[in-house]
């Protein structure tokens, strides 16, 4: 009889990305049906045998499957492969929802696999593994930094709910690297910034989803993390997410208070982009306290600092700051004036300005825009343009602004035209499908 030999491959696998047994099985169900078409019925119990060495070698669509849920090749996956199992895999290539090409019209579905396997699928593809014993280098912090800013990727294109969850688990999971392993003082400090962006992230991803408590409960973890690592434009990072909470939260004084104290904080140190996002975020504020001048000399200084950014490549979670963002805060602050005519001019142009991997900003623009039309009175544009949000409805998962488009089918639901039936219509079913 053959020795059983447990694979210890897969269990460090699956504890590095913080599955469960039935986790896995969800998730290789998840890659199988996606790749092969079929219906796919692996449960727990399959996964135990695998840990256990009972089955050493696995079905050929369960091995692809973990293929893509890991990204891996089958050779590393800790089974005992035949040669001939061996040659079979040899035609498949790992893949992911991140790191393929997608067709537009799969992109629904995709995003909800990503969404229901978020614990298999994602984390799996997200998370740099980290040592299970001995030191943490600078290559690792690396592998970290490549895996949030995947994350960012993710909310770009399909929006972030449920990313908070799978980045407040990174940060359990370095932490307890750190607990385990040995670092020099540099790699702890690049350590803890890494953490601060993590916590920075999964704030603005709770923020996004309309969990706001949650947000400012990371917000203040990064802002601890920022002050370890010492990192000022750290901090600025999270000012500049906490103010636009407060803007959001009708906080008009302390959306400008935290924006000054990060241009203060970084001053002469700051990214471009940055300093255009935060002027932004002044000029919200004080757009909220219906002070026009102000307003408009924050404005142009996000333009100047937006007219000076170079050919250098953008963090992450700043690149989608450029010049369809900063017009599409101009629209929000003319809004708080008053002005909405204004506002949808500025909108307009924005969404046109706006590069196509910023679904989840299209979306949202969509429906400040539908909004900016209705507040001045042009309903069948307004409607177009909700038309063109629920167009993106599905793909895009970002509950706070499909909040907005509820409620901007609440206040169409009061006029009496074809146009505004017709979508409130469109809008139950797609709601409702």
């Amino acid at each position: 009889m053959a020795d059983v030999r447990p694979n210890q491959v897969l269990r460090a696998l699956m504890q590095r990305a913080g599955l469960s047994a039935q986790d896995l099985a969800t998730a290789v169900n998840e890659a199988e049906e996606r790749r092969f078409k079929h219906e796919a019925s692996i449960t727990g119990r399959h996964v135990r045998r695998w840990l256990s060495g009972q089955t050493a070698q696995p079905h050929l669509h369960q091995l692809v499957g973990l293929m893509d849920v890991f990204h891996l090749q089958g050779d590393e996956l800790g089974f005992t492969l035949s040669g001939r199992r061996s040659r079979e895999l040899a035609g498949f290539r790992p893949g992911s929802t991140l790191l393929v090409e997608t067709p537009a019209e799969e992109d629904h579905v995709l995003r909800r696999s990503f969404m229901i396997a978020a614990t298999g699928n994602l984390l799996s593809v997200a998370f740099a593994p980290l040592p299970a014993s001995g030191r943490i280098g600078a290559s690792d912090v690396d592998r970290i930094r490549e895996s949030i800013d995947r994350l960012h990727a993710v909310d770009d294109a399909y929006g972030g709910e449920q990313l908070a969850d799978i980045a407040e688990q990174f940060v359990a999971q370095i932490e307890a690297a750190m607990g385990r392993c040995l670092y020099g003082p540099r790699v702890e400090k690049a350590l803890y910034q890494v953490i601060g962006q993590l916590h920075a992230s999964a704030g603005w991803f709770s923020f996004d989803s309309g969990d706001q408590a949650r947000a400012s409960r990371n917000f203040d973890s990064a802002l601890r993390a920022s002050l370890l690592a010492n990192d000022r434009l750290l901090q600025a990072r999270v000012w500049a997410y906490m103010s636009r909470q407060s803007w959001e939260l009708g906080r008009a004084t302390e959306t400008v208070t935290i924006a000054r104290a990060a241009l203060d904080a970084t001053r002469n140190a700051r990214d471009h982009r940055l300093s255009a996002l935060l002027h932004g975020r002044l000029a919200l504020g004080h757009a909220a306290s219906g002070q026009g001048a102000q307003c408009g000399t924050a404005l142009a200084r996000a333009e100047t600092s937006l007219d000076r950014i170079g050919g250098e490549p953008a963090d992450a979670w700043l690149a989608f700051v450029g010049p369809g963002e900063v017009l599409g805060t101009a629209a929000m602050a003319h809004m708080n004036l008053g002005q909405p005519d204004r506002a949808a001019h500025q909108e307009e142009q924005g969404m046109q300005l706006l590069a196509p991997e910023f679904r989840r900003n299209r979306f949202a623009k969509s429906i400040h825009l539908a909004e900016c039309y209705l507040a001045a009175d042009q309903v069948e544009q307004a409607v177009s343009m909700a038309d063109t949000a629920l167009d993106l409805y599905p793909s895009v998962n970002c509950p706070r602004w499909a909040v907005h488009l509820s409620q901007f089918r609440e206040k169409v639901a009061s006029v009496d035209l074809p146009v505004t039936t017709a979508f409130m219509e469109r809008y139950d079913a797609t709601i409702a499908s």
